[in-house]
């Protein structure tokens, strides 16, 4: 496998947290949180940075490799094979319901007879075709479309500046104390990147950049995340943001800079699309990268079609299964699939350094 530079390392991770930013969790964050949503944003963040200098500490002691080839030094083929599948289950959902969510999107504004199966299949062909290229082509691609991404997010927050209401940052805890400072904890999923990390570092040219490049990408996503809060939360009140389906883009679509450029809402959706795709690949080469692990082949091509109609069939639940169109179950999958990993990523790291340190202490 070709390993991947130090600046598409960064962008990989920062691509996938603004994409649960821009299409789910900002949401979540405005509708917990209402006007406590900015220090709630701070506060996850700080969180977020502390976490993954935690993770890279216990990565000291495992240079270049990343949590199977650690749980299979912790617990035989049988922990790897089990950890492998439950972080595939987490992309493969999580992605499912992301792309939903952009499908729902792009139906009610441009497509709103056009059956929804037809523009899920466009997407998975499109991902489809970029991981049979093989090679890290989406870590190249995505190097060069996340700054177009970060561009329009940027965009956003100055054009919409004249149009801010700054008051309503007050009360400033929001809803409440708890939900700013507790329950609003959960929103820490924003930065599903963070289980990213823990197969970033057998993918890097240099592994012992590990610590910087991670830290790196979290502060980023953490800006990020609060050109978009703030954003939305002084263009819209809580009430507005509960029936929108994808808040940020109503946000650009008051923008107006000049004559010439009207409106910006078609290119921003343009690029949101591009990038969302770049996003899809990154998630679904790595699903393919663990299922090749945890089978030992060195192939991944025979199964990117199989993995491709299991992505499609995902998409697809919520037409079949109701209740899974709903915003609230949707965003608590979400967040009990990324607590879950997460959790499981720590302990195998926690639990191998001790191993380690023990076999060390004996010789």
């Amino acid at each position: 496998m070709e390993k991947i530079n130090n600046k598409e390392a960064i962008s990989l991770v920062v691509a996938l947290c603004t994409n649960v930013t821009i299409l789910l969790s900002s949401q979540v964050i405005i509708n917990d949180c209402s006007s406590g949503s900015l220090i709630n944003s701070c506060l996850i963040s700080l969180i977020a940075i502390a976490l993954t200098l935690v993770i890279c500490s216990l990565y000291r002691k495992f240079i270049g490799l990343n949590i199977l080839d650690i749980s299979e030094y912790l617990g035989g083929k049988t922990l790897k094979t089990i950890i492998g599948i439950i972080f595939i289950i987490y992309f493969l959902f999580t992605s499912s319901i992301l792309l939903y969510r952009l499908i729902n999107c792009l139906k009610i504004i441009y497509y709103p007879i056009t059956n929804i199966v037809y523009t899920v299949l466009l997407f998975i062909i499109a991902v489809g075709i970029i991981c049979n290229l093989g090679n890290n082509a989406f870590s190249k691609a995505n190097y060069i479309i996340l700054p177009l991404s970060l561009l329009t997010i940027i965009l956003a927050f100055i054009g919409n500046a004249e149009n801010f209401d700054y008051e309503n940052v007050f009360p400033i805890f929001g809803n409440s104390i708890n939900h700013t400072f507790i329950t609003g904890i959960s929103n820490l999923f924003t930065f599903g990147g963070i289980n990213y990390l823990f197969f970033l570092p057998s993918k890097l040219k240099n592994p012992n950049k590990f610590l910087r490049i991670s830290v790196l990408s979290i502060v980023i996503s953490s800006i990020v995340l609060l050109f978009i809060v703030t954003t939305i939360l002084f263009m819209f009140n809580a009430n507005l943001v509960e029936g929108q389906l994808f808040p940020f883009y109503s946000a650009v679509r008051y923008i107006e800079f000049g004559t010439f450029f009207q409106r910006l809402d078609s290119a921003f959706l343009l690029i949101r699309i591009i990038s969302f795709i770049s996003f899809l690949s990154i998630t679904s080469n790595l699903c393919l990268n663990i299922f090749k692990e945890i089978i030992n082949t060195s192939d991944e091509k025979p199964i990117i079609y199989p993995f491709m109609l299991l992505l499609f069939s995902c998409t697809l639940l919520p037409e079949t299964i109701k209740a899974l169109d709903s915003f609230h179950l949707q965003n608590n999958i979400f967040k009990f699939l990324f607590f879950i990993t997460f959790a499981l990523g720590m302990l195998i790291l926690i639990f191998a350094k001790f191993k380690k340190n023990r076999k060390e202490s004996s010789l």
